[in-house]
């Protein structure tokens, strides 16, 4: 008989789902809101940053991403400088808002790896690269499906 293979997609899912819930509690006791933080601290990792860096650092299609950065740019968290570059685009970086929303969620951020680590009797950076080459290998042929 044929063992069925799969479960790896709903792993992912669901441990994306726990992760979620976990880092959502978080910063909502920190005073942050999980709904902001998270495409703020995007911006703020990378920042500054073109959106097409942006689109491929946070997997999102290209209409999602605008709307995203529709939302932070609106909300004040976020502004678009001119890229020295590249006289055609432009790079987006955090405000002192965005830059307050992304200091005050990182501990937060911080303490939910701190905890995930001891679960995994401090094996965190050897999941997470894992982890991180199931990422890619899904991303590469994600690449392949029409948007």
């Amino acid at each position: 008989m044929t063992e069925l293979r799969g479960t790896l997609v709903n792993e992912l899912l669901v441990a994306s789902r726990y992760a979620l819930e976990l880092t959502d509690e978080a910063l909502r006791r920190a005073g942050v809101d999980p709904a902001v933080y998270g495409p703020v601290a995007f911006v703020g990792f990378l920042q500054p940053v073109t959106r097409t860096q942006l689109q491929e650092a946070t997997g999102q299609r290209r209409t999602t991403q605008r709307d995203a950065i529709k939302r932070l740019l609106d909300g004040g968290y976020v502004r678009e400088i001119p890229n020295p570059r590249d006289g055609r685009s432009t790079l987006l970086e955090l405000t002192a808002k965005g830059q307050r929303v992304f200091d005050k969620g990182v501990p937060a951020f911080q303490r939910v790896l701190r905890e995930i680590n001891d679960a995994l009797d401090g094996g965190l950076d050897e999941h997470e690269e894992v982890a991180r080459r199931i990422r890619i290998a899904l991303q590469a042929l994600a690449v392949r499906i029409p948007t």
